[in-house]
């Protein structure tokens, strides 16, 4: 029940930083206000269909709901540099990312014989 309640006060926070109430909302998903009272008071966990309505509505990418609504398992946050490593790694041509992962390998190999 924990997961259930951070969803409704993350989906309250979500309302409110867009003004909405529970009857926006409703109309933006296409969901009926009811459906939405009953997730918010937690009388109904959301299903895969109504997070993806929400994800819809909130203009944000469904997994991120799923996993707030407790439908996916949380990720692991990422040591800093990882995006902008994936970025360079994503601009080389094929030979070069081949290098780079050797050289990922090499490091990795050493770190875990010290």
């Amino acid at each position: 029940m924990a997961a259930h309640e951070n969803f409704i006060d993350w989906l309250q926070r979500e309302m409110q930083s867009r003004g909405w109430n529970q009857a926006e909302l409703a109309r933006r998903s296409g969901t009926t206000t009811a459906q939405i009272s009953r997730v918010m008071t937690g009388e109904q966990r959301p299903g895969p269909t109504v997070s993806r309505k929400l994800a819809r509505a909130l203009h944000i990418p469904p997994e991120e709901v799923f996993r707030r609504a407790g439908l996916l398992p949380a990720t692991q946050r990422q040591p800093e540099g990882t995006e902008e490593l994936v970025y360079h790694f994503s601009c080389l041509d094929e030979e070069d990312r081949k290098r780079l992962l050797i050289i990922a390998r090499s490091l990795h190999e050493a770190k875990d014989e010290e």
